[in-house]
């Protein structure tokens, strides 16, 4: 994943559209299948994108392992059958689900992004596989989790804004503060990419540690970092992030 990918899916101007563009770009890290699922907090209103349909044939899509046990904390975990072991929690019914996914598609081991966004009660996330063993997909996913958990996120914040109705009424057209970096009259100075930035400043990473995630060079990182500071007419980092709170703290992004 490299800042064009990023910003190809910014482009994107519909869910379909987006969702061809993540397949490319998981293609590209190695993972042959994916599925993205969200659901309402009641599990309500499924929204499912994926190039394995037929693994819901058994099972309804709101009855997930996936939502159970793997959105309870934002932290991946290892998912397929390559993995069973580790998951002795699992039902028979949810095991029987597994067993039957890999054998229609192939999916052997893979890894769960769960994705949230502040002020939303949708849940889900992604889960990513391969045909891979156990061993070859811990060596394969090794050292690619930040990227992948920053790629999910983004991924999920553009669905969710492409989902929503075009010309929303006022008492709904808050929508802005679900975003990765929240909109306001001063941040839309910025490009969604120089908010995202801003974003990862505010929670502390450094500009090496950006430059990682983002997988681009310090030297981009701070390019654009700079930019921020001229759009915002603010002097340093510590002082944007300064105004990132008081603009809207009530849209600092959770975990």
């Amino acid at each position: 994943m490299d800042w064009t990918d990023i910003d190809s899916l910014e482009r994107c101007n519909s869910t379909d559209a987006l969702w061809a563009q993540a397949l490319q770009i998981f293609a590209t890290m190695g993972f042959d299948y994916a599925i993205y699922l969200t659901v309402e907090g009641d599990r309500s209103h499924p929204h499912i994108h994926t190039n394995l349909p037929q693994i819901y044939e058994q099972l309804p899509s709101h009855r997930d392992p996936f939502l159970d046990h793997c959105c309870n904390s934002y932290e991946p975990q290892f998912t397929g059958t390559e993995f069973l072991s580790d998951h002795p929690y699992l039902g028979a019914e949810e095991m029987a689900f597994i067993r039957e996914a890999s054998a229609k598609t192939g999916f052997r081991a893979g890894i769960a992004i769960p994705v949230r966004l502040q002020g939303s009660d949708r849940f889900g996330g992604f889960n990513l596989g391969t045909a891979r063993s156990r061993d070859s997909f811990i060596a394969h996913v090794t050292g690619k989790t930040d990227s992948l958990r920053f790629l999910c996120l983004i991924i999920h914040r553009r669905m969710e804004e492409l989902r929503q109705p075009a010309a929303a009424a006022p008492a709904e057209a808050a929508f802005d503060r679900y975003l990765i970096a929240p909109q306001s009259v001063a941040l839309t100075r910025l490009s969604p990419r120089e908010r995202e930035v801003l974003y990862l400043f505010s929670q502390g990473l450094t500009t090496k540690e950006c430059a990682a995630i983002c997988k681009i060079s310090p030297h981009s990182v701070s390019e654009y970092a700079n930019s921020i500071y001229r759009k915002l007419h603010v002097r340093n980092r510590a002082e944007a992030i300064s105004m990132l709170a008081r603009i809207r703290p009530s849209a600092m992004p959770g975990p």
